[in-house]
């Protein structure tokens, strides 16, 4: 049966959680949500950086990726 921290793992894995929600659902600290997703083979969650891109940042990454 799966406890609730593999189901928010899980979620935060899946990127449908923040890791500050995670944080605070579990208490554990970023070094420690680390180590647990690891024992279970957990990948990290991919992050969209280009949602908090200025304007100069969005017109290079365009330049640069198309």
């Amino acid at each position: 049966m799966e406890s609730k921290l593999d189901s928010l793992l899980a979620a935060y894995s899946a990127g449908r959680m923040s890791r500050r929600e995670l944080e605070r659902a579990t208490g554990l600290w970023f070094g420690e949500i680390l180590s647990e997703m690891a024992m279970r083979h957990l990948p990290l969650p991919r992050v969209d950086t280009r949602v908090h891109f200025n304007e100069a940042q969005q017109r290079l990454f365009q330049r640069v990726f198309g």
